[in-house]
C-alpha cells in the first residue's frame, strides 16, 4: 500500500518541480528562494525513486517479517508529511489562479467587456508565493527519507523494475448480483429452512429458527434464498430484514424492524412507543423477520426485543444467522440449523463460476487441475472459493495459479481457510487497489456503500492514480468494479433506485486488521481511550469528539465523517448524523483538524454560526447536512482544493457569489427547498463535471451561460419543479395538471457535448433535436408525446442512432404517460404549440418511427401508443437488435403483425449476424395484432408475456425457443392452442388467463420442470394431460375453467406447496383423490369452509346453486377474496393450522357463525366478530384459551354455544348470568 502513497508524492513532487523550474528559468531567479527549494525537491525525487524500486518486495514480505512491516509503517508516516507540504504549495498555486482570474474579471467589467474568460492553466500563473518554512520542512523530510532509504539495504530489499503487472479487470459480470445463478449447493439448505418455517410443530405464535455456522459458510445466503422465495413471500403478510452485527441496541433494532417492514422512515425514538407501534403492526398478521449476523449473548436485551411479538394473535417467524450456538440458545425456539460445507462437486462448480467466467475449464486442462487442488485447500467454504476464484479469473497463466496454490499464506492461517484465502487475494491485489480497500474499514460492518460517494472519497485522499486520458472519476469507477469483480464487495438492490454494496463481515475484518488504528469507527458510544495516529474516522451516533481523551490524537485526521442512523438518501451518498452540543465547541472541533481531506457533518435544531473553514487548506470533499442553515459561510470559497461539495440544506436560500473561486470543483450537489437562483459565478467552474439540483422546489432558473461548463458530464434535476420558462411559454403552465415537476431544457444545453448523464423530466415544444450534439449521452432516455411532434425533421436531428452509449430507450406517442417514465434517466415530453394540432396519420407516424432508429448497442426498448399499422424495417432486424435484451410493445393498437429478429435467409442466420440476445419480450394492448414472426429465432429468450391481444390466434408456427422459462398469456380471446409445449424443456412458470377459446395446451403433456402453473378463465379448456410428470411443481392455481377435467389416474407425483383450485366443478373428484382438502363453497348468502367434502355436503341440501367452489391444500393459503361480503351464514369446520377467521370483520351482514373442530384457534377477540352476529357456536376447539365478547354493542347476539373447549379460561366481559360450574365444564348452553 505504501507504493501508492509514494507514487502520489512523486507525482506531486514532479508537478511542484515543474512550477518551480519556471521560476528558476526566469532572469530574476538567482536570488529567489525557490532556487534552493528546487534543489531540495530534485534530491527528494531521486530518493523517492530509489525507495519505490524496492517497495514491491517489501510489501510481499511485510506479512511475515515484523522489521519490514515497521519499515513500511515509518515510510508511510513520512510520506503523509511530505504530501502535506507539497499540498500546501499546490494550494498557493490554486489560490493565485483564482485571485488572478477574479482580478482579470474586474478589469473586464470596468472596461465594459462581459465576455466569458477561457479557463487559465497552471502554467500561466505569474506569481506564486512559497509558504513560510516550506524549504526547511522539505529538507527535514528529505533527511528522513534518506534514513529510510539506507535501512532498505539492511533489510536486503530486492529492487524490481516497477510493480508487478496485474491484468486490468473487466466490468463486473451480472452474476455478481444476489441471485440464484451464482449460488451453488444451497438448494437443500434453503428447502430445509423453509420446511422448518412451515412445519406443523411450529403452530401459531412466535418461533425463532437460528442458522449457525462459521464466517464465510453461507448463512446469509441461505437466509436470502428463503426470504426471497416466492412461496414464502406469498404466505407472509409482512417481511423484514435487519442486519444486527455486534450492536444489539433494542430501540435501534426495533426502529429498524419497523422501517424494514413498512419501507418507510420511523420518527419514534423511545422504546415504549416503538414497541407499541410494532405490536399493532403485526397484530393478526403473519410476519417473517430475518435478523442477520447476531452476536448478542445476553438474555435481557433479547427478551426486551421480542416483547411486541409474543402474546398476540399472530404468526411470527424469525430467522437468525449467527456464528456460535451460545447466541442461538438465547433466542431459539427450535433446534438450530447448521449448514454444512459444500461438497467437492459443489465447491468446484462455485469456484469455476468465478474463476472461468462461463468458459469451459476443459479448454485449459492444466489450469483445471491446479484449480481442483486450490478448491481442496478451501475446504468447502463458499467465501474462500468465491474470493480465490475471483482473484484468478483474469490470471489465465499456469504460473499465477501455481503461486496461489503454493503460497505459504495457507500455512499462516491453517485453522482459518477463509482468512487465508482472503489474505492471498489481498496480497495479490494490484497496489493501487489496496488503499481503496483498506479505507473501507473506516465504515461500520454491514454499511451500505454508494459507489459514487466512495469513489469521491478515494479521489479526495489521492488514491486514484492517473491513467491515460481517462478522468479520475472513470478510473475510480474501474477501481471499484475491480474490487467488486474480486468479490471484495457484494452488490444488492434494495427498495431505493439503484444498486448499493456491502462488504462481507470477514472481508471487513481483513481490511480492519491491515489498517490497524489508521481507520477507525465509533458507533453509538464513546470509547474510554483513543488510539494514536488515527487518519480516517467515522462517528456514527451521538457524542462529541472533544469529550474523547487526548483530542490531540486526532490532529492527523484526514477523514472525519459524522453521521446519524437515518434512511439513506441515494442522491447524496451515505446516511449522516447529528452533531450535538454547543455550536462553538463543534466548530472548534472541526476547524482544528487542518489536515482534513474529507469532512462530512450533520447539524440539527439550530442555525450554524459563521464557520471559518479557511484553514482547511487540504479539504477536497465537503458535505454539510443542516436543516436550518440559510446561507453558506463565505470561507467555503477559500477551499481551493475542493473537488466535491454536497449541500443537503433544506432552508439554504443563497450560495456565496465567490463560489466560482473553487476552480478545482468537480462535483456540486445541492438540496434546498428555498434557493431560487445559483450565483452567476457558477459558470466559472470550468472543471465541474457533475451538477446535481435535486428537490430544489423554488429554483427558478439556471445561470445564464451554463453552456460554458464544457466539462460537465452529469446534470441531475430530478424532483426539481418548474424552472423559469421563456415568456412565450408561461401560458403553458396549466399543462402540468398532475402536479408532476417539469423543466424546460436549459439554454445552451447543446454546447455540453461531454454530457453523459442528463437526469430529470423536461417539457419540450418540438425541439428534441437540440440533443443532436449530445452524442455521449449514457443510460436511459424516455421521449413521450411523440404524437405532438410537428416536424419529422426534428426527430432526424435527434440522431438516436449515433448515441451508442444509450442502454434503455422508451418511445411513447401519448403525452402525460408516467408509466413509461424512467426515474434514473432523461424524460422528455413533447407538447403542442398553442392553436396547433397534429392530425393522426398512420404514414406520418411510420415515417417518424423510421427516424427514431436506436443505436445498435441498445439493451432495452419500449414502444408505446404507436399509431402506425406497420413497423419500419429496423424493428426486428438482427443488426438493429444485435445487443437488445428486452423489448416491450404496449398499446400499439393498429399493428397487425410484429417482426422479431427477422433475417433474409429462411434457414440459419447468416454467419455475420450474431444470434439474438433478447431475453424478455412483452406485448400488451395490441388490439389488431394477428401474428408474431421470428419468435423461434430468439434463442436467448427466457421470458415472454402477451396480454390483451384479442385477435391473436397463434404464437408461432415454428414453435417457441427451448430456453424459455416464463410464459404469460392473458386476454387473447382468439387463441385456440399452444402446440409444442412439451419442447419447452426449460419452462418454469406458465400463466394462461382469459383465453376463452383455448381448448388444449398440449396433447403430449406439460414440461416436466414446470414449477408454477396458473390457468384461469379458459372456459373451453377440457384437459391437462401429463400432470403425473410435473415432478418439480411447487405452485398450482386453476380458476374458472368449468369444462376442465383431469383423469383420475393422472395424479401429481407430490403435493405442491401451494394449491388453489376454484370454480372448476369437473375437478372435484380429482381434488378429493389428491387430498386437496381445504374447501370453501358458497351459495346465495351461505358459506361453508371445511376439510372434507362430506362436511361440506352436511350443510348443503342442493348444490345446483353453488356460486363458488374453492380448494386449497392448506389453510395457510386461505383465499379471503373468495368470501362474499354479504354472507349471512358461515360455518368453519375441521380447519387445522391457521383457521381463516381473519376475514370475519369484513362480513358486515353475518348473522350466524359456527366454528367447529378447529384446534389452531387460541384466541377469539371481540374485534373479530361482526356486530350483526346473533348466533355464535364454538364447538370442539381444543386449544381455545380466550374468548372476548364485550357486552357493549352486542344487542344482536341471541345465542351463544361453547362446547368441548377444555382449555378455555378467559371469557372477558360476558355478563349473561352463567354460573362458574357451567364455564368449568364447557358444556352446551343457550342464552
Amino acid at each position: 500500500m505504501a507504493s501508492v502513497f509514494l507514487s502520489s508524492i512523486l507525482s506531486k513532487t514532479s508537478q511542484v518541480l515543474g512550477s518551480v523550474h519556471r521560476w528558476a528559468a526566469s532572469p530574476s531567479s538567482s536570488s529567489d528562494p525557490r532556487s534552493s527549494v528546487l534543489e531540495d525537491l530534485e534530491e527528494l525525487e531521486r530518493t523517492l525513486k530509489r525507495i519505490q524500486a524496492v517497495l514491491h518486495d517489501a510489501e510481499e514480505r511485510e506479512i511475515r517479517e515484523e522489521a519490514v512491516k515497521l519499515w513500511l509503517k515509518e515510510l508511510k508516516e513520512v510520506a503523509y508529511d511530505a504530501e502535506d507540504v507539497l499540498d500546501e504549495y499546490q494550494y498557493e498555486v490554486l489560490r493565485a489562479q483564482a485571485e488572478g482570474g477574479a482580478s482579470r474579471k474586474r478589469k473586464r467589467v470596468e472596461a465594459g467587456d462581459d465576455e466569458e474568460e477561457v479557463s487559465t492553466s497552471l502554467s500561466t500563473i505569474v506569481d506564486v508565493s512559497i509558504p513560510d518554512g516550506m524549504g526547511d520542512r522539505i529538507r527535514k523530510i528529505g533527511k528522513r527519507f534518506d534514513e529510510i532509504s539506507e535501512d532498505r539495504k539492511r533489510l536486503r530489499l530486492r529492487e524490481e523494475d516497477g510493480e508487478r503487472r496485474v491484468r486490468a479487470l473487466s466490468p463486473p459480470p451480472s452474476s455478481h448480483m444476489v441471485d440464484e445463478s451464482s449460488i451453488y449447493g444451497r438448494e437443500h439448505d434453503k428447502q430445509k429452512v423453509i420446511d422448518m418455517l412451515f412445519s406443523e410443530g411450529m403452530g401459531n405464535g412466535f418461533s425463532v429458527i437460528p442458522i449457525v455456522g462459521k464466517g464465510g459458510l453461507g448463512k446469509t445466503t441461505i437466509a436470502q434464498l428463503v426470504y426471497n422465495d416466492s412461496k414464502v413471500k406469498e404466505y407472509f403478510d409482512l417481511t423484514g430484514w435487519v442486519c444486527v452485527s455486534d450492536d444489539f441496541d433494542v430501540p435501534r433494532l426495533t426502529k429498524a424492524i419497523i422501517e424494514s417492514i413498512t419501507e418507510k422512515s420511523c420518527d419514534l425514538i423511545e422504546i415504549s412507543p416503538l414497541q407499541n407501534s410494532l405490536k399493532k403492526m403485526v397484530e393478526g398478521r403473519k410476519l417473517l423477520l430475518i435478523l442477520d449476523d447476531v452476536w448478542n449473548e445476553k438474555q435481557s436485551p433479547w427478551e426486551c426485543l421480542r416483547i411486541p411479538f409474543v402474546g398476540a394473535q399472530t404468526v411470527v417467524r424469525i430467522i437468525v444467522t449467527c456464528r456460535n450456538d451460545s447466541v442461538a440458545k438465547i433466542m431459539q425456539t427450535v433446534l438450530p440449523y447448521h449448514p454444512g460445507y459444500l461438497s467437492e462437486d459443489e465447491s468446484w462448480s462455485l469456484f469455476k463460476h468465478y474463476a472461468f467466467g462461463g468458459r469451459d475449464p476443459e479448454e485449459r486442462p492444466h489450469l483445471a487441475d491446479v484449480g481442483k487442488q486450490i478448491v481442496e485447500k478451501c475446504s468447502g467454504l463458499p467465501l474462500a472459493l468465491k474470493t480465490i476464484g475471483s482473484l484468478l479469473r483474469h490470471e489465465m497463466d499456469e504460473d499465477s495459479w501455481m503461486e496461489v496454490l503454493q503460497s505459504d499464506l495457507w500455512e499462516l492461517d491453517k485453522n482459518n481457510e477463509t482468512l487465508a484465502s482472503l489474505r492471498l487475494s489481498y496480497n495479490r491485489m494490484p497496489a493501487h487497489l489496496k488503499p481503496c480497500f483498506i479505507y473501507c474499514s473506516m465504515f461500520p460492518k454491514d454499511y451500505e456503500f454508494d459507489k459514487d460517494v466512495l469513489v469521491r472519497l478515494w479521489m479526495a485522499q489521492g488514491y486514484i492514480p492517473p491513467r491515460g486520458g481517462k478522468t479520475t472519476e472513470d478510473i475510480g469507477d474501474e477501481c471499484f468494479n475491480d474490487l467488486l469483480t474480486r468479490s471484495f464487495f457484494d452488490s444488492f438492490v434494495d427498495d431505493l433506485p439503484g444498486t448499493t454494496f456491502k462488504m462481507h463481515d470477514m472481508i471487513h475484518d481483513l481490511a480492519k486488521s491491515i489498517a490497524g488504528n489508521e481507520c477507525y469507527a465509533i458507533v453509538d458510544k464513546q470509547l474510554p481511550g483513543f488510539p494514536d495516529k488515527v487518519r480516517h474516522l467515522s462517528v456514527e451516533g451521538v457524542g462529541a469528539l472533544v469529550k474523547s481523551p487526548s483530542p490531540h490524537n486526532l490532529r492527523a485526521l484526514r477523514t472525519l465523517l459524522r453521521r446519524k442512523h437515518l434512511l439513506r438518501r441515494k442522491h447524496f451518498g451515505p446516511p449522516s448524523i447529528v452533531i450535538q452540543g454547543p455550536p462553538s465547541i463543534v466548530i472548534q472541533e472541526i476547524t482544528q483538524f487542518s489536515l482534513l481531506r474529507c469532512l462530512e457533518f450533520w447539524w440539527e435544531n439550530v442555525e450554524i454560526p459563521d464557520l471559518n473553514l479557511g484553514n482547511l487548506k487540504h479539504l477536497r470533499y465537503l458535505r454539510i447536512i443542516a436543516h436550518h442553515i440559510k446561507k453558506l459561510p463565505e470561507s467555503v470559497c477559500l477551499l481551493y482544493h475542493l473537488q466535491t461539495l454536497i449541500l443537503d440544506c433544506g432552508a439554504l436560500a443563497k450560495l456565496p457569489d465567490g463560489l466560482g473561486n473553487l476552480i478545482n470543483l468537480r462535483c456540486l450537489n445541492l438540496f434546498s427547498q428555498c434557493i431560487k437562483r445559483l450565483p452567476e459565478s457558477v459558470r466559472q467552474l470550468h472543471n465541474l463535471q457533475r451538477l446535481g439540483l435535486i428537490w430544489c422546489e423554488e429554483l427558478e432558473e439556471l445561470p445564464s451561460g451554463i453552456g460554458s461548463l464544457t466539462n460537465l458530464r452529469h446534470l441531475d434535476t430530478r424532483d426539481t419543479p418548474i424552472l423559469r420558462v421563456p415568456d412565450e411559454m408561461e401560458k403553458l403552465r396549466h399543462l402540468d395538471t398532475m402536479g408532476t415537476p417539469f423543466l424546460c431544457l436549459p439554454a445552451g444545453i447543446e454546447k455540453l457535448t461531454n454530457l453523459q448523464r442528463l437526469r430529470g423530466s423536461y417539457k419540450v415544444q418540438g425541439g428534441i433535436g437540440v440533443l443532436e450534439y449530445l452524442v455521449n449521452l449514457h443510460g436511459d432516455l424516455c421521449i413521450a408525446g411523440l404524437g405532438n411532434l410537428v416536424g419529422i425533421e426534428d426527430a432526424k436531428d435527434l440522431g438516436l442512432e449515433c448515441k451508442h452509449k444509450l442502454e434503455r430507450l422508451h418511445l411513447s406517442w401519448d403525452a402525460g404517460r408516467t408509466d413509461v417514465w424512467i426515474y434514473d434517466g432523461l424524460n422528455l415530453e413533447v407538447f403542442l404549440e398553442e392553436n396547433k394540432d397534429v392530425p393522426a396519420d398512420e404514414k406520418r407516424e411510420e415515417a417518424l418511427l423510421e427516424c427514431l432508429q436506436p443505436p445498435t448497442n441498445l439493451k432495452e426498448l419500449l414502444l408505446a401508443a404507436y399509431g402506425g399499422s406497420k413497423f419500419p424495417e429496423w424493428v426486428g432486424n438482427p443488426l438493429s437488435f444485435a445487443s437488445l435484451r428486452k423489448i416491450r410493445i404496449i398499446d400499439c393498437k393498429k399493428i397487425m403483425s410484429l417482426p422479431l429478429y427477422i433475417h433474409d435467409s429462411p434457414g440459419k442466420l447468416d454467419a455475420s449476424i450474431s444470434k439474438s440476445m433478447l431475453q424478455m419480450v412483452c406485448i400488451s394492448g395490441c388490439q389488431q395484432l394477428k401474428s408474431i414472426a421470428g419468435l423461434h429465432n430468439l434463442h436467448s429468450l427466457v421470458e415472454l408475456t402477451i396480454k390483451d391481444c384479442p385477435l391473436l390466434q397463434l404464437l408461432s408456427e415454428e414453435g417457441l425457443p427451448s430456453k424459455l422459462q416464463n410464459l404469460h398469456i392473458e386476454g387473447c380471446q382468439q387463441l385456440t392452442s399452444l402446440p409444442g409445449m412439451q419442447n419447452l424443456t426449460s419452462l418454469r412458470e406458465l400463466t394462461i388467463k382469459d383465453c376463452p377459446l383455448l381448448q388444449l395446451l398440449s396433447e403430449e403433456g406439460l414440461p416436466s420442470k414446470l414449477q408454477n402453473l396458473h390457468i384461469e378463465g379458459c372456459q373451453q379448456l377440457t384437459s391437462l394431460p401429463g400432470m403425473q410428470n410435473l415432478t418439480s411443481l411447487r405452485r398450482l392455481a386453476i380458476k374458472a375453467c368449468p369444462e376442465l377435467q383431469i383423469m383420475v389416474e393422472d395424479q401429481l407425483p407430490s403435493m405442491p406447496r401451494y394449491v388453489h383450485i376454484s370454480d372448476c366443478p369437473g375437478l372435484v373428484n380429482w381434488c378429493e383423490i389428491q387430498k386437496i382438502n381445504c374447501i370453501q363453497i358458497s351459495s346465495g348468502n351461505k358459506l361453508t369452509i371445511s376439510n372434507t367434502w362430506e362436511k361440506i355436503m352436511h350443510g348443503f341440501d342442493d348444490l345446483t346453486s353453488i356460486k363458488h367452489l374453492h380448494f386449497t391444500n392448506s389453510w395457510r393459503f386461505f383465499a379471503k377474496t373468495y368470501i362474499i361480503s354479504k354472507v349471512e351464514e358461515l360455518t368453519i369446520w375441521g380447519c387445522t393450522h391457521i383457521p381463516p377467521i381473519h376475514c370475519l370483520p369484513d362480513l358486515t351482514y353475518l348473522r350466524s357463525l359456527v366454528i367447529k373442530d378447529c384446534p389452531g384457534i387460541q384466541v377469539v377477540t371481540d374485534e373479530l366478530l361482526p356486530r350483526t352476529l346473533n348466533s355464535l357456536v364454538v364447538d370442539s376447539c381444543e386449544d381455545l384459551r380466550c374468548l372476548q365478547l364485550a357486552q357493549q354493542n352486542r344487542d344482536a347476539l341471541k345465542e351463544l354455544q361453547i362446547v368441548n373447549c377444555p382449555k378455555l379460561i378467559d371469557c372477558c366481559h360476558l355478563q349473561y348470568g352463567m354460573s362458574d360450574e357451567m364455564w368449568g365444564d364447557s358444556t352446551s348452553d343457550e342464552v
